[in-house]
């Protein structure tokens, strides 16, 4: 389950009235609704009306809500600012699909297919709650997480020598014996670029098809030889449990159910029919809090022609559940829209005079495209979960620089304590100007490999400058883990990586391009998958040269304290070509007191189970010096109101016994007291108090409880940390690990 942080402070709020929303309680019959508890309104759209003046509320109560509203005029104030929020502790659902049923009252069957003709034109498919795949070729579903997999269930492109030309390489697309004709193509033909174009042309048993190209797609020929598709939205290609199809031009549903799932009355079908159910227009210091979305989302834009704007929008504590989907289905080519914060007060790009927004403590889960998109001046990002978004990385109508998951464009961004858990898109973070990226957690991005190129965390050349990248932890992805990108003789400056993790990356760890740069304290090793990395690669890549450029670059960059198992300046090339045998430099730039060791994880406690401390004295630098005494051990990501992330993992089944000194973990929410239980049998410890032997003792003001007596190997341990904060006590789950 997701989980959200309760907040426990609320707005002080002076000279305002609270209104509310409770169809359940709403007197119908009774014309002067007032909005009081007493006698509520009966629609959201009805309480957002009746907001009028700084520090005014609208509580929604639970239920759910299939409104469609805009807002505008609201001018809250810094101090007062105008809440649309869910009442009391209660979390309202605003659902953008509706019912789905056959209109003659009975679904026709053929073979697995069902189908029948229904009143709604809809562009997603809900059975039960669980996400239906749209019809695709080749197969691959929700479910499983298949459709994230560019590796195994996507088709790959061989060189082509027309733009409008796909060519199938291996011949899948020939065996496939389907017509592809007026189907979808969704095409990772330009490396970080991903494109949807329509098929015009192909017939059975051809490995080739002609698509609809754009002229604004420009040469990504070049990229062919590598690229990946997968065709999808057509009838022939309905043949898997959890695929659907809809033909727009008869308004008929065709569905294969989910493996082991029966059509019944009680069956619950529901398609996809609204795109935001909240737009904000001409409105400032206005918060949304404590409520959710399902299917649907919200904007924040401006009207350029009139003048009008949005500033100081803050998105709190909002679960947007695949907010936002494609409408290929409906055979369009468009890029998905989704969640989007627009600032600007003129076309263009972003500038001083831009809104400022805040983004605090939001789960976007299973959106189809670029989850959360802002512009604007200033802007905080914190506290937030991206989960299983973008599962095509088809955001792109032109050649452009590529996108990511998190879309920033800013002037001063603020980006802290963030969690991103396995996102299709190539890159995860990829900030706006001066930026600070500090303590976030990006794990699996682009983990299906359906795009080339990327990193966890990605800065191209402008924001390099002045930025911050630091304490962040970056793993388990075949792409880079944090890096300053650029092109040959176009470079970035001034920039600054410092006390990262990055571990466990196919491409390496942290690349820095550029000059006058700053890496200081990092730590990187591991390929994906825990293999040891070549010495011919790198975890840690300052390179002197970009390929067989003879543009010198990182030539002042600072290199110091770092900690990697393989460290170098990249591979020699001579006369456009790489030399062979493969021959690497060292670093490049003013480097001391690195420790560069192909066996660095012997000397750290257990970096396999995230516990990066060294062994003793030996090591003095990294994002954790040697201090066998700290009562702190910084872990990033999101903090939830109770203790989480749990080092050594929970489900941890080789931990080191030992080098197992202690217990760490992430402390709830803006808590410092918390209560430690450890003990061999998952039920005395999930029972246990404070007169238990389970217990302990308190931490106050860290988060290290150090162990009396080691582990013992071959042992299952279970523990819980109790969080004591505001005057309540948060029971935490019960974790194990086995040494």
């Amino acid at each position: 389950m997701l989980g959200f942080l309760v907040l426990l402070s609320s707005l002080n709020l002076t000279s305002s009235k609270v209104f509310h929303t409770d169809p359940k309680k709403a007197d119908l019959e009774r014309n002067a609704m007032d909005g009081s508890l007493t006698f509520p309104f009966n629609t959201v759209s009805d309480c957002i009306n009746a907001l009028r003046n700084p520090g005014d509320e609208c509580q929604i109560h639970e239920g759910t809500y299939q409104e469609e509203i805009t807002i505008s005029g609201l001018r809250g104030t810094e101090n007062n600012p105008i809440v649309i929020k869910g009442f009391g502790e209660e979390r309202p659902k605003f659902d953008g699909t509706v019912d789905i049923a056959p209109v003659d009252g009975t679904w026709k069957r053929e073979g697995p297919i069902y189908y029948g003709k229904i009143s709604h034109e809809i562009w997603q498919l809900f059975f039960d709650d669980l996400m239906m795949t749209n019809a695709r070729w080749p197969n691959a579903n929700w479910s499983s997480k298949t459709v994230f997999d560019g590796l195994n269930h996507w088709a790959k492109t061989s060189y082509s020598r027309s733009k409008d030309i796909i060519v199938d390489s291996g011949g899948a697309l020939q065996n496939s014996g389907l017509d592809m004709t007026g189907a979808m193509a969704v095409l990772n033909i330009g490396s970080w670029n991903t494109f949807v174009a329509r098929v015009l042309e192909h017939s059975p048993g051809v490995n080739n098809f002609r698509y609809d190209y754009k002229n604004a797609y420009g040469d990504v020929r070049n990229r062919m030889k590598h690229g990946r598709y997968f065709i999808e939205s057509k009838r022939e290609l309905l043949d898997a449990p959890e695929e659907w199809f809809f033909d727009k031009a008869t308004n008929t549903l065709y569905f294969i159910p989910p493996a082991g799932a029966q059509v019944t009355e009680s069956t619950k079908l529901r398609g996809k029919v609204q795109t935001y159910a909240l737009t904000i227009k001409d409105s400032s210091h206005v918060v949304l809090k404590n409520i959710d979305f399902f299917a649907t989302t919200v904007r924040a834009i401006p009207s350029f022609n009139e003048w009008k704007y949005v500033d100081n929008i803050k998105l709190d504590s909002l679960n947007f559940i695949h907010p936002c989907a494609s409408k290929r289905m409906l055979l369009l080519d468009e890029v998905t829209q989704c969640t989007k914060v627009d600032g600007r007060k003129r076309m263009g790009v972003q500038r001083f005079d831009s809104g400022s927004f805040t983004f605090f403590n939001n789960t976007f889960h299973g959106a189809d495209g670029i989850p959360l998109t802002y512009i604007a001046a200033q802007s905080r990002l914190e506290n937030n979960l991206f989960t299983e978004n973008d599962w095509t990385s088809a955001n792109s109508q032109t050649k452009d620089g590529g996108h990511s998951t998190i879309e920033a464009r800013t002037l001063k961004d603020t980006v802290i304590r963030n969690t991103l858990l396995y996102n299709g898109e190539g890159h995860g973070i990829r900030p706006g100007f001066n930026p600070n990226v500090t303590l976030n957690r990006v794990e699996g991005q682009c983990w299906g490999y359906q795009q080339n190129d990327g990193a966890g965390i990605h800065l191209t050349k402008r924001p390099q400058e002045n930025a911050h990248i630091e304490r962040n932890w970056v793993h388990d992805s075949p792409k880079y883990g944090i890096r300053f990108d650029s092109s040959p003789g176009n470079y970035g400056r001034l920039g600054t990586i410092s006390e990262n993790v990055a571990f466990r990356l196919g491409a390496g760890g942290v690349q820095m391009k550029g000059d006058y740069h700053k890496a200081l304290n990092n730590l990187s090793f591991d390929k994906q998958g825990g293999k040891a990395r070549p010495r011919i690669e790198c975890s840690l890549c300052v390179w002197k040269y970009v390929r067989g450029s003879t543009f010198e670059i990182n030539r002042y960059s600072t290199v110091y304290g770092n900690v990697a198992d393989v460290a170098n300046g990249g591979k020699i090339w001579q006369n456009g070509r790489m030399v062979h045998p493969v021959t690497v430099r060292p670093m490049n730039g003013i480097t001391s007191n690195n420790v560069i060791d192909r066996n660095i994880k012997s000397s750290l406690q257990d970096p396999d189970n995230r516990d990066f401390r060294p062994l003793n004295d030996s090591i003095t630098v990294g994002p954790y010096p040697y201090n066998p005494s700290s009562k702190s051990y910084w872990i990033p990501g999101r903090q939830l109101y109770k203790a989480s992330s749990p080092v050594p993992p929970d489900g941890a089944t080789l931990v080191t016994a030992p080098h197992r000194d202690s217990l760490m973990w992430l402390n709830g929410y803006g808590c410092e007291t918390h209560d430690v239980y450890l003990g061999r049998d998952h039920d005395i410890v999930a029972r246990a108090g404070r007169s238990s032997t389970e217990y302990l003792g308190r931490v106050t003001g860290g988060n290290v409880m150090y162990l009396k007596e080691r582990v013992v190997v071959g042992t299952t341990y279970y523990w819980r940390v109790d969080v004591m904060c505001h005057g309540k006590v948060f029971t935490g789950d019960v974790w194990n690990f086995a040494t």
